[in-house]
């Protein structure tokens, strides 16, 4: 167990007492040091509240006993699943359970029954992937869907895309078992008596309790609560049923946001997924043209209408992963609507689609359509509406689009004058927003634009909040659609229900939890909205000089600050972001959990004090700096960035370590040891010397050191240009960047480089360029960084002005270029090189798709499988090698999906971090190595081969060493 020391709040020592009680009793991880703390205090809302600890229970039974250790301490408990909750319902400053880490097995799967047992932490998207070959999933789709866990989802009875034909959550729990308030363990179904593990009376009595409280407050239910499918707000007391009608718990627990009782197991009802589906795109003028459409497109029975505005088009026009996704955008709408329509048959679906379109109240609303069949491209739109609260926050500055009004739901009938006159009162306060999200079920996300570290902003957000829980009563809606009350609704409770509805709730909060020990202060007692902000009027950062450029973020600070908290870096099985996440499925290993712990040790306030602080180390420690949050992170969070930073400043403070030392020195040392390549390798390579490199410099001495080629590649070079005949270069000259893993340890991949890219007709050029810098970025020696990308940039500017491309064969180091140079070197010569620099295979489509002769005749007999390197996947995209692949390699070649090898340049040599290495591997890339049957395996990166050689005994070659290969002449 994880026995953080810190200090901690209120007395001393009964919180001793209680850390004590829980290590000796609980089996799963007890953590109450200062990064731990800091990184459970926010989720994806605006709010931040420092926790007293945190436990990461494994099965009920710790559940049980952290309750009861912190009834019997006065303390409170907070469940949490994946924290990306909007409304700061999984934050307090109690003791937070993170139920994802452990308690998320998957169990009993009954076809028949069409149920699933699982446990609260399982991930919906990896229970519908366990689901699959049953033919079922869960009804329930939220966009959050690659990380959200079941728990939560119940917690705040998620409703998802599809919630006119699927309902809520709570449609689709046939039982929940929970802990409650006193530790006791209780199952609650539709279709049966509770069941405890005591002779609770008071537990034995909460369904009949639960009867009485809605027959009380009968009239108070039928007039106060909204007649809409996404009603949220408080307890759900209008679904217990008329005065005589059985009730059951499960109605009352579901969207109670953990604050009756801890959901430790459920058993949900699945459905079958449509068997033909299309969707159709439709694009808009504006905002209430499209939302005025609504009415007449549900006449048509369609499975989803998902509205999306032009904030987020915009910003996903920019996003680097999705903007070649795109396509299926016409002009520049100010709005669509992607319509989802099922059906049994394809010709019912076609006719859904014919009669869509040939509508009039429709085509006349419009200005064009898009019509997507294909899964794959479906699967494009939807990413973009899923990524829609992120690309909004994409947006580099103070001013940023926050959650506090986004969940107000109305029949979608009245959508249309619900949003025109919304947009009266953000006029008035003279604010924009961003819309998106269910425009079939009546709610938008609406995401007003402030600056809340501004005190006036602050109580403008407070207003605004409190003119639409006015107009959402005027139109008989609610303001709580989806994503429960939190803190940033709580108090509004009273306005939108009165205050008797008020009482009833306190009762049922009294009943299950008379002690407030469970998530106290939401939806019963709650704590003003504008209280425990994430920043407010008195949070300030502090400024850093930094080598890279940080200026379009406002500097070092405003960078990490751009961490929203939405959590896409706990997604697994898809995307590369964040390997060590995905590795070990802790919230330490997180992109979001490194940008946070930044945030507060750059701020004013909070628990780590400054780049120096040492807790800094652990949550850095696993950051393979991949670059993938880059992209993949709706915000852009550059963590590569923010750890090379960190990395320098920790340097300069504590010094430069003997590992660090010599992986920035490894291109020098590689310029010596490959004099003598065979004493060289035979010395690295003696157990004894790898003992002694793992004593004195941290490599783990169970994976070799690469070795020395006998010859290197400049010296193969040199050699070849001497004996070159007058060849014709009709394409001109091109200069091939040459890398130190090419140079030194594996030459045959630029010698592929050269004969292709001769072959095709161009001159190479090698000019005496040095490393790139990337090992000494990789450690945070920036300044040794900048002095070699001076050099390469004096070497290459010339040769460059007349528009010579640089090509590289291996992605980071060209990337580099690309990359860090203009940060590092902030000149025209550098963007300018920087402009030019691409990947091998990129160059080769350009001139393949001018002239698609340019490599034939070309053997086409191989079968590759290809993984790409996580910058080239992060900067450029594998759109180019693939093609190349499909190209010229045997039918069935394609890209792995494959995520990050593990390696990422020394990383996985590193003491400590070898079996997260292979963890990461092992996620999805090793496997599909091991069973690539007849196929080749294709690797961009010279760590990525070195891994997946290590790892799984299968040599791996770059795609230039193969197209070379099968030149013939």
């Amino acid at each position: 167990m994880d026995s953080e020391a810190g200090p901690h709040p209120g007395d001393m020592k009964s919180k001793e007492l209680l850390w004590d009680t829980l290590r000796a009793t609980v089996k799963g991880d007890v953590r109450t040091g200062n990064l731990t703390r800091t990184i459970y205090a926010t989720d994806a809302s605006i709010y931040e509240v420092i926790p007293a600890g945190v436990v990461l229970p494994r099965d009920i039974a710790d559940v049980v006993a952290t309750v009861k250790a912190c009834r019997v301490a006065g303390e409170s408990v907070v469940a949490r699943g994946a924290g990306t909750g909007l409304t700061g319902g999984a934050i307090g400053p109690g003791v937070p359970l993170d139920l994802s880490r452990y308690m998320n097995r998957i169990g009993t799967v009954d076809v028949a029954a069409r149920t699933v047992e699982v446990e609260p932490g399982v991930v919906l998207d990896e229970l519908n992937a366990h689901l699959a070959e049953h033919g079922l999933q869960f009804g329930v789709d939220v966009a959050t869907g690659s990380r959200a866990t079941i728990g939560g989802m119940i917690a705040n009875n998620s409703c998802g895309a599809h919630s006119i034909v699927q309902g809520r959550t709570v449609d689709h729990v046939v039982e929940l078992t929970v802990v409650l308030a006193d530790g006791e363990v209780a199952t609650f179904s539709r279709f049966a008596s509770c069941e405890v593990a005591s002779s609770s009376e008071v537990v034995r009595n909460i369904e009949g309790e639960l009867a009485r409280i809605r027959d009380t407050y009968e009239s108070e239910i039928k007039d106060r609560f909204p007649k809409i499918l996404r009603s949220n707000a408080g307890y759900g007391l209008d679904r217990l049923g008329p005065r005589c009608s059985t009730v059951s718990a499960v109605d009352v627990l579901c969207g109670s946001e953990g604050t009756l009782g801890i959901v430790v197991g459920a058993k949900l009802d699945l459905v079958e997924p449509p068997r033909c589906c299309a969707l159709v795109v439709l694009h808009f003028d504006g905002l209430l043209e499209a939302l005025g459409v609504v009415p007449v497109i549900l006449r048509h029975r369609p499975a989803a209408i998902e509205l999306v505005d032009k904030l987020v088009l915009d910003a996903g026009r920019v996003n680097a992963v999705l903007r070649t996704r795109c396509d299926f955008l016409q002009g520049d709408p100010l709005a669509i609507l992607v319509v989802e329509l099922t059906a049994d048959t394809e010709a019912e679906l076609e006719s859904k689609i014919e009669k869509l379109l040939a509508d009039r109240e429709v085509s006349d609303a419009t200005f064009a359509s898009s019509t997507v069949r294909e899964p794959h491209r479906q699967a494009d739109v939807w990413n973009l509406r899923k990524s829609g609260l992120g690309l909004l926050m994409s947006k580099p500055g103070d001013e940023q689009p926050y959650a506090f009004i986004e969940d107000s739901a109305v029949d979608p009938r009245r959508l249309r004058d619900y949003i025109e006159q919304l947009l009266e009162i953000l006029n008035r306060e003279g604010v924009e927003a961003g819309f998106y999200a269910h425009a079939s079920a009546g709610c938008l996300h609406i995401r007003p634009v402030l600056n809340l570290r501004r005190g006036t902003d602050v109580e403008r957000m407070r207003r605004i909040a409190e003119a639409v829980a006015d107009l959402a009563l005027r139109f008989g809606g609610t303001i709580t659609g989806e994503h429960g009350d939190g803190i940033v609704r709580s108090c509004w409770l009273e306005k939108m229900y009165g205050a008797r509805i008020v009482e009833a709730f306190a009762e049922v909060k009294r009943l299950f939890d008379p002690d407030k020990v469970l998530n106290p202060h939401k939806i019963v007692d709650p704590w003003p909205m504008t209280e425990h902000l994430r920043y407010g009027a008195e949070f300030a950062a502090q400024a850093v000089k930094t080598h890279l450029d940080f200026s379009r973020h406002g500097g070092l600070a405003g960078l990490a600050n751009m961490c929203s908290g939405v959590g896409q870096c706990r997604q697994k099985g898809t995307g590369t972001m964040c390997p060590s996440y995905q590795a070990t499925g802790d919230e330490r290993h997180t992109t979001r959990a490194r940008a946070n712990a930044l945030r507060v040790a750059l701020s004013n306030r909070g628990l780590l004090d400054g780049l120096g602080d040492p807790e800094l180390a652990e949550v850095m420690d696993l950051c393979l700096s991949c670059k993938a949050c880059r992209t993949e992170c709706p915000t852009g969070v550059d963590m590569a960035r923010l750890k090379a930073e960190y990395l320098a400043r920790r340097n300069q403070t504590m010094g430069v370590s003997k590992g660090a030392r010599l992986v920035a020195d490894l291109p020098r040392l590689s310029r010596l040891a490959s004099r003598f390549p065979r004493m060289s390798n035979l010395i690295a390579q003696a157990r004894p010397v790898r003992a002694l490199v793992e004593h004195r410099y941290g490599f783990d001495r169970r994976i070799p050191l690469p070795r020395f080629a006998n010859r290197t590649f400049r010296s193969w070079f040199r050699r070849c240009r001497k004996q070159e005949s007058g060849r014709a270069h009709p394409r001109g000259p091109v200069v091939f960047f040459v890398d130190t893993w090419t140079n030194f340890f594996v030459p045959q991949v630029g010698i592929a480089v050269v004969k292709v890219l001769e072959r095709i007709g161009h001159r190479v050029l090698c000019p005496d360029t040095v490393c790139c810098g990337r090992p000494a970025i990789s450690k945070g020696l920036l300044t040794e960084a900048r002095q070699a990308a001076e050099q390469n940039i004096a070497v290459l500017a010339p040769l460059t002005r007349s528009g010579t491309m640089v090509v590289g064969a291996e992605p980071s180091c060209i990337l580099t270029l690309v990359d860090e140079y203009p940060q590092l070197v902030r000149t025209q010569a550098a963007r300018r090189i920087a402009g030019q620099a691409v990947m091998i295979e990129t160059l080769l489509r350009r001139v393949l798709d001018e002239d698609p002769t340019a490599l034939d005749p070309l053997r086409r007999d191989t079968l590759l499988l290809y993984h790409s390197h996580c910058h080239q996947k992060a900067l450029v995209g594998s759109e180019d090698a693939v093609a190349v692949l499909r190209r010229f390699c045997a039918e069935g070649s394609a890209e792995i999906d494959s995520g990050c090898c593990g390696m990422a340049g020394a990383f996985g040599h590193e003491v400590g971090h070898y079996e997260v290495s292979r963890a990461v591997g092992e996620e999805r890339l090793f496997p599909a190595v091991r069973a690539r049957g007849d196929a080749a395996i294709a690797a961009a990166g010279f760590s990525c081969r070195h891994q997946i050689e290590h790892h799984t005994h299968t040599p791996a070659r770059h795609l230039i060493e193969y197209l070379a290969d099968a030149l013939e002449g």
